[in-house]
C-alpha cells in the first residue's frame, strides 16, 4: 500500500513538533520559532488542518475495553472526520503547509525522523482516504483493509501511548498543579540561561545530552541513558585523578562525583540535575589536557 507522510497531517504534526525540540536543543531558538509559527497557524487556528488533526489525536489517545468497542469507536471517527474535514480544503492547506515548511526549515532532513506512531497514523490516512484518487488515495482489496483496521482496533484495545502518558503521569500525582507549573517554568529558565552561558561552548556530548532530554518522551528511557553516560564520566575521570597534584582541582573533582554519584541514584533527573551533568562533561574534557 502506498502512503504519503506528507499528506498526513498526525504524521507532519509529529515531525513539526520535533523539528521545533531539536532547534531548542542545539541552541537554535530562532529556527525553533520559525518552524512552531508554521506550526500554530495551520494546527493551533481553525483550519481544515487542525480539524482533521483533532480526529487523529482521539484516535493515537483513546482507548476501548476490547475489539466490539474498538470498532464502534472507529467507525464513529470516520463519521466525524468525514462531517468536519472538506478534502479539497485539506489538500489545498496541505499543500501550502508544505511550502512554508520548506521555507522554514530543510523540509527533505525534517521528513527523515522515526515517528512512533508511524503505522497508526498512516492506517488511518489510508482508510479515510480510500478510492479518493484525486488527492493521494487508492483502491484497497479486502485484505489491505483488513490489515489497515487491525492495525487500528489492536492500537485502541492496547493503547500503549495512552498507558505511557498515564504512567508518566504517575510520577505527579502529588503534585499540585502550580507546582507542576513552576517547575516546567524553571526548567525553561534554567535552560534558558543555561545557553546564554555556554551555548557557544556547547561539545558534541553536551549537545547529545540536551537533544535526548529534549527528544525523549519516555523519562524512564531517559534517565537509564543518562546513568549510563553518568558512569562513563566517573569512569575516565577517576582514570585522570591520579595525574593531578593539586589540590584545588582535586577537590572540585572531587564535589562533582559527589553530585553525579547522587544524581545517578535519583528516579528523574531534575533542572539542576542536567545542568549539572552538562558541566560535569565540560570538566571530563578539560581533563583531558593534563
Amino acid at each position: 500500500m502506498k502512503h504519503n507522510k506528507q499528506r498526513n497531517v498526525g504524521i507532519m504534526f509529529e515531525i513539526l513538533n520535533h523539528a521545533v525540540l531539536n532547534e531548542i536543543a542545539k541552541g537554535h531558538n530562532k529556527a525553533a520559532a520559525k518552524i512552531l509559527s508554521v506550526v500554530k497557524k495551520y494546527f493551533m487556528t481553525e483550519t481544515q488542518i487542525s480539524k482533521a488533526y483533532r480526529v487523529y489525536s482521539q484516535l493515537l489517545y483513546s482507548e476501548a475495553r476490547n475489539p466490539y468497542y474498538a470498532t464502534r469507536f472507529y467507525g464513529n471517527l470516520v463519521k466525524e472526520y468525514n462531517q468536519a474535514v472538506d478534502s479539497q480544503k485539506l489538500y489545498n492547506e496541505n499543500t501550502k503547509l508544505l511550502e512554508e515548511i520548506s521555507k522554514v526549515c530543510d523540509r527533505k532532513q525534517i521528513m527523515k525522523v522515526s515517528v512512533p506512531n508511524y503505522k497508526i497514523y498512516a492506517s488511518f490516512n489510508i482508510l479515510i482516504n480510500e478510492n479518493n484518487i484525486k488527492h493521494g488515495g487508492q483502491y484497497l482489496s479486502s485484505r489491505d483493509r483488513m490489515d489497515c483496521e487491525q492495525n487500528i482496533f489492536e492500537h485502541l484495545v492496547e493503547n500503549k501511548e495512552s498507558k505511557r502518558i498515564k504512567e508518566a503521569n504517575s510520577h505527579h500525582t502529588d503534585k499540585p498543579k502550580d507546582q507542576l507549573q513552576t517547575e516546567t517554568l524553571a526548567l525553561g529558565i534554567a535552560l534558558k540561561n543555561f545557553d546564554k552561558k555556554y551555548g557557544k561552548l556547547l561539545t558534541t556530548e553536551q549537545k547529545d545530552c540536551l537533544v535526548k532530554y529534549y527528544t525523549t518522551k519516555d523519562e524512564r528511557n531517559f534517565s537509564n541513558w543518562m546513568k549510563k553516560r553518568i558512569d562513563n564520566i566517573l569512569d575516565e575521570v577517576a582514570d585522570k585523578k591520579s595525574k593531578i597534584d593539586n589540590e584545588k582541582i582535586m577537590e572540585k573533582i572531587e564535589l562533582v562525583e559527589e553530585k553525579l554519584k547522587g544524581i545517578s541514584k535519583e528516579n528523574t533527573f531534575s533542572t539542576n540535575s542536567l545542568k549539572d551533568v552538562l558541566l560535569s562533561l565540560e570538566m571530563k574534557d578539560n581533563l583531558k589536557l593534563f
